[in-house]
């Protein structure tokens, strides 16, 4: 790791939730041969680190690659003698991208005394349990994109006021979209973003001719893809996660609505395509990042990954995986597993070599200064890759 003098800390959040729930779950799913002990230290030298991800619910892809992603680093670096001196257990996390559910989470893994968690990954998740993990010492990797986690630890991953200039620029600039309608459902990351993504295209001039929020329990996508056809816009851009953008490019397929089809990032995810079915998901550009097989560093980490899960590496694997191995080159840099050392290695992160591409980091925000934000299709096959078109126009290099 490359690194240059540092003397700031990150700026942790200074609003810490009310009292922690007394009474919380622990994590679920398969824990396998990685399960904690209660301790993040013991007489045997170990350490304990998490992992949170939605693990159950229509997430749970996510949450799965994740936990896949974090266990292979862990397995590579107890492989390798340990990290500082120590061997790395893991304990899996499950908040079922229900906020409550993170806060019980996070209580019982600062109780059980881990060091670092990576994770979670969604907004309105990170917004209520960030502070937990921060007021109780644990030093947070997370995965959220909303604004409001900004300080509360570090990320990797893109946030969502770098996601939307990209998006944005993309409809107005690229696809030459004259009229837009938005639709998005009122979670913390989809409902922030949609509005900087509004408020960035009327600033390119561009006229908002239709919008339309819900709840994720409550969309009706034959009811909203019969509205955007009326709307009849140059283009419809759709801020949900996966599950419902599947249901919604579904329908509004199947309805002829004749607008360009542009999804959010949250909707990369092979459960994006499976639920919009094959023509429809071609017919949509998507927001995102590369694939682990479009990363020129991932190779080895997307083959490693097929050969010990026997499945393909999902989109935020990597960025998982990028954030546990962020975490051991700190405390290797640092010399020890001591908390404050580490946080001050990782403010001060210069040009770290992950999967995902070179990896600077804000000291005041905790967050990558420089993130890999890319328009996708969908190819014939059924995987993401980073459009060709869009790529030449915006200076990415394949």
């Amino acid at each position: 790791m490359t690194k240059q003098p540092r003397t700031v800390r990150p700026l942790f959040a200074a609003l810490i939730v009310g009292a922690l729930i007394a009474a919380a779950c622990s994590s679920s799913g398969d824990a396998g041969p990685l399960e904690a002990p209660d301790t993040s230290a013991d007489d045997s030298g170990s350490i304990t680190i998490a992992v949170e991800g939605p693990r159950t619910g229509d997430q749970i892809a996510t949450g799965i690659d994740m936990s896949n992603a974090a266990a292979l680093a862990v397995s590579e670096a107890n492989a390798n003698g340990g990290v500082a001196g120590k061997q790395v257990t893991l304990m899996r996390l499950d908040d079922a991208a229900d906020a409550a559910t993170g806060v019980a989470v996070a209580t019982k893994a600062v109780s059980d005394g881990i060091f670092a968690v990576v994770g979670p990954y969604n907004s309105s998740v990170g917004i209520e349990n960030l502070p937990i993990y921060i007021e109780g010492g644990v030093i947070p990797i997370h995965l959220t994109s909303n604004e409001a986690t900004d300080g509360m630890g570090f990320t990797v991953q893109p946030k969502d006021y770098q996601v939307a200039p990209v998006e944005a620029d993309a409809i107005a600039h690229w696809l030459k979209a004259k009229t837009v309608s938005i639709v998005w459902d009122t979670s913390t990351y989809t409902a922030g973003i949609a509005k900087q993504v509004t408020a960035e295209l009327k600033e390119a001039g561009v006229k908002i001719v239709f919008t339309r929020q819900f709840r994720t329990d409550n969309v009706v996508p034959g009811l909203l893809a019969r509205q955007l056809k009326e709307a009849d816009a140059d283009l419809f851009y759709a801020s949900t996660y996966f599950p419902e953008g599947g249901r919604i490019a579904k329908a509004a397929y199947k309805a002829g609505v004749p607008s360009q089809c542009f999804m959010g990032l949250a909707n990369q995810d092979n459960a994006f395509v499976a639920s919009a079915g094959l023509d429809a998901a071609r017919a949509c550009y998507v927001s995102g990042v590369p694939s682990p097989d479009q990363f020129p560093g991932a190779e080895t980490y997307a083959a490693d990954y097929r050969e010990e899960f026997g499945t393909e590496p999902g989109t935020w694997g990597t960025f998982t995986y990028d954030s546990v191995n962020l975490l051991f080159g700190a405390v290797e840099s640092a010399g020890s597993w001591d908390a404050a050392a580490v946080e001050e290695e990782l403010a001060g992160t210069q040009d770290f070599a992950g999967t995902t591409g070179a990896i600077t980091i804000d000291p005041k925000t905790g967050n990558r200064t420089i993130v890999p934000v890319v328009v996708l299709d969908v190819n014939k096959d059924g995987q993401f890759v980073v459009d060709r078109s869009w790529a030449k126009f915006a200076g990415f290099e394949l």
